[in-house]
C-alpha cells in the first residue's frame, strides 16, 4: 500500500512513521509513506500556498492551485483509490472504514489547514472526507496520521501476530477484553483463574463475556447497536 499525506506543515509528520508499527511496516515494504509539502507546489515566489477569503472573514483560506498540482502529479505516476480530506464534517473514522481503506493500494491524504481549503477542491479532487472526531485541531496533519495508523496495521504481515488485529476493540462491535500479563499475583491482585486454566474454550467464552460487560457498561451506544436493542 502507498499513502501519499499531502500537508503544509510536513514537520508534524516526521515523528510518527519514523518508529514502532509504522517503521516495521515500511522497512518490510508493506507500506509506503509519502509526506509532500504543498509549499513545492505554489507558483507564488514567496511559497505562498493561502490567499483572504472571499467575502471577507477570519482566518485564510488554501489555495486550490498547490493542490491541484500536487493531485495531478500523483495521478499522472500512477492510479489511486480515494483522494481523502481530513475534514471536521466527513464521516466519522470507525473501524469498518479502517478495515475498507486497508483493502485499497494507493490512497491520498490531505490535511487541512487555517480555515479550510478552497471549496473547489472539496467539490471536484477529492472523493472522500474523513473525520475523527468532533473537536477542531490546529490542522489535518495529526488527524492524516491517526488514519495511516489505523489502516497501515490492518495490512496483512504488519503485525508480528496475525491475529492480534482481529481482537482489537471495535472488530466485532465490541470493546476489547481486560488483559493481564505475569506475575499472576502481584500487591495480592490475581489474575483471574480461567485466563490461567489453559482451557481454551472456557477463555473464549469469558473473554466474549467480558467485552459485552465491559462495552454495556462503557459504551453503552454500542451494546446497545451490538445487542439489537
Amino acid at each position: 500500500m502507498r499513502i501519499d499525506i499531502l500537508t503544509v506543515v510536513p514537520e508534524l509528520l516526521e515523528g510518527p512513521f519514523s518508529a514502532s508499527i509504522m517503521q516495521r511496516a515500511q522497512d518490510k515494504g508493506l507500506a509506503e509513506i509519502h509526506i509532500h509539502n504543498l509549499r513545492d507546489y505554489s507558483l507564488d515566489k514567496h511559497k505562498n500556498v493561502d490567499d483572504y477569503a472571499f467575502g471577507g472573514g477570519a482566518g485564510m483560506v488554501m489555495s486550490i492551485e498547490p493542490i491541484d498540482r500536487c493531485i495531478s502529479k500523483l495521478k499522472s505516476e500512477r492510479d489511486y483509490d480515494e483522494v481523502i480530506y481530513m475534514s471536521p464534517d466527513g464521516i466519522e473514522l470507525k473501524q469498518e472504514v479502517c478495515n475498507q481503506l486497508s483493502l485499497k493500494q494507493n490512497l491520498i491524504l490531505l490535511a487541512g489547514h487555517y480555515k479550510g481549503v478552497d471549496e473547489r477542491v472539496r467539490e471536484h479532487l477529492v472523493s472522500m472526507e474523513i473525520s475523527i472526531g468532533d473537536y477542531v485541531l490546529s490542522g489535518g496533519e495529526l488527524a492524516a496520521a491517526v488514519v495511516t495508523d489505523s489502516i497501515v496495521r490492518l495490512i496483512p504481515g504488519v503485525l508480528n501476530d496475525e491475529t492480534s488485529a482481529l481482537s482489537d476493540s471495535f472488530q466485532d462491535g465490541l470493546v476489547a477484553p481486560p488483559v493481564y500479563t505475569r506475575p499472576a499475583v502481584y500487591n495480592g491482585w490475581e489474575v483471574p483463574e480461567i485466563l490461567r486454566s489453559g482451557n481454551l474454550k472456557g477463555i473464549e467464552s469469558w473473554r466474549h463475556e467480558q467485552s459485552i460487560e465491559r462495552t454495556k457498561a462503557r459504551r453503552p451506544n454500542l451494546h446497545k447497536k451490538f445487542s439489537g436493542d
